[in-house]
């Protein structure tokens, strides 16, 4: 899975700049085609019970905020997708790509500024915050994205 002595700059790259433009270009326009899902259904009910439940991305969306009201720059807006809609249930992991890549571009604009007070503060919670999100949503995607995706194309 995710080695304690990763380099996280190295992990983002793999997940930001690899893998999820190669979810999100490739795989999910030919899932979200299909008619099932074009319906809006089905949801990984375990993982949306989750979601619901005990929102997984509330404590890192507030730290988010607090960094940006103390000087971090706004990120960058997430690409749009003609593919994606609201009742999509890709929704759900996109939402988690959109996240995910706005603690990269917030870990990226801090990396060199070890001095600051944003660094100081945020660097290493948004590192471990990065971290445990990775990991519920590689348990998502093998436990049930990568599942549906291989019963609609296969």
């Amino acid at each position: 899975m995710i080695s304690e002595g990763a380099d996280i700059f190295d992990i983002l790259h793999l997940v930001e700049d690899v893998h999820h433009p190669l979810e999100e270009e490739a795989l999910f326009p030919l899932v979200a085609a299909h008619p099932l899902l074009k319906e809006g259904g089905p949801l990984c009910t375990f993982f949306r019970g989750m979601e619901l439940d005990i929102n997984p991305k509330a404590s890192t969306v507030s730290m988010l905020k607090r960094a940006y009201s103390k000087g971090l720059p706004a990120p960058k807006s997430y690409p749009e997708f003609s593919w994606l809609t609201e009742s999509n249930p890709l929704s759900m992991p996109m939402g988690e790509h959109a996240l995910s890549a706005e603690i990269a571009q917030a870990l990226h604009f801090m990396k060199d500024r070890k001095d600051d007070p944003l660094y100081q503060e945020f660097f290493a919670p948004l590192k471990e915050e990065y971290i445990r999100l990775l990991k519920l949503h590689i348990d998502k995607e093998d436990g049930c994205l990568f599942i549906l995706c291989e019963k609609l194309l296969g």
